[in-house]
């Protein structure tokens, strides 16, 4: 099987990132009696269920103190659920394509989950009563382990990691680029989201229309701290602190460019790209970023693949 890396494709998340690393079958720690787990339906992704309990659990892990009436909690929701919908995304391509776990294999895998149990004077039921999850979760679970293991174990070798390192080098190798931006806040009491797009690109056109320079037009216009020196914000690299969408954005620049509005959680952004400054890591140096990267873009592919041939139905509660 060839795999082509497509430039456009790539993203990197968190959320996709959780698909593939945070589902490892580990034994129970401890003796538990029988719990049934709950049985409600947050999601449907064609016949296979996203159950709520797992989501709760999941939700719960994550959220910690943070009040559930709170902005940041909803997101979390939303990402969990996002996470799990995702998933079954994958597994629907997986299936198409003939990459997906048979009923034989998720037998197999929970005969031997049963077996390490035992080592422990644990049961099948134990686990599920610790994990809250039903028997219809955990052969999802199975399922995605075997099928993300088949598929991703052709793509990730030393020749797809030189490849993915080439086409995107910059973000690998340690390149900076020294970057001013032009910064405008969305704010609902002053102007909303619409309002400050149609301000960022005001600002852009003057700026290509020679009307303002981007020092002075960041003078006069930005709202980060940077704008009364003109915008210049420094050395900045692919993975460093700015925002993704901003890093995304200033990677694909040259010298001398300045971007579209850029739409981050502060707001939006007009970036000029002033210096590169080459980095010198080699595809072998960065392996282990490449490997994490290369996942991420391994499961976007999947769910995008998946979301073509997929219905998805959401429960009023969790819409």
């Amino acid at each position: 099987m060839t795999f082509h890396f497509h430039k456009n494709r790539f993203r990197t998340s968190q959320t996709v990132l959780y698909i593939a690393t945070a589902l490892t079958l580990s034994p129970v720690a401890g003796q538990h009696s029988p719990a049934k787990a709950g049985n409600e339906v947050a999601a449907k992704v064609n016949d296979d269920l996203v159950f709520e309990v797992p989501l709760l659990t999941e939700l719960k892990s994550l959220a910690g103190n943070i009040p559930e009436d709170s902005a940041a909690y909803q997101q979390m929701r939303r990402q969990v659920l996002q996470s799990a919908i995702d998933r079954r995304l994958a597994l629907a391509y997986l299936k198409k394509i003939s990459q997906h776990a048979s009923d034989d294999d998720i037998q197999l895998g929970i005969i031997r989950l049963e077996k390490r149990l035992a080592l422990k004077n644990q049961t099948l039921n134990d686990y599920l009563s610790v994990k809250k999850i039903n028997r219809q979760e955990l052969k999802h679970r199975i399922a995605w382990q075997i099928s993300w293991s088949k598929y991703s174990n052709q793509f990730l070798n030393d020749k797809n990691y030189e490849d993915f390192y080439k086409q995107r080098k910059r973000q690998f190798d340690g390149t900076q680029l020294q970057v001013s931006q032009i910064l405008l806040h969305i704010d609902p009491k002053q102007r909303n989201a619409d309002e400050t797009l149609s301000l960022a690109e005001s600002v852009l056109q003057q700026i290509l229309d020679d009307e303002l320079s981007f020092v002075d037009a960041a003078k006069q216009y930005s709202d980060s701290p940077t704008g009364k020196t003109g915008g210049v914000v420094g050395l900045i690299q692919f993975d460093g602190a700015m925002p993704l969408e901003f890093n995304q954005a200033a990677f694909a620049l040259k010298p001398g460019e300045i971007s579209k509005p850029v739409r981050t959680t502060f707001g939006y952004h007009l970036i000029m790209l002033n210096e590169i400054k080459e980095g010198m890591i080699s595809w072998q140096m960065a392996r282990p970023g490449l490997r994490k990267a290369m996942i991420e873009y391994l499961l976007t592919f999947l769910t995008e693949q998946g979301r073509k041939i997929s219905t998805i139905e959401i429960s009023e509660d969790w819409e």
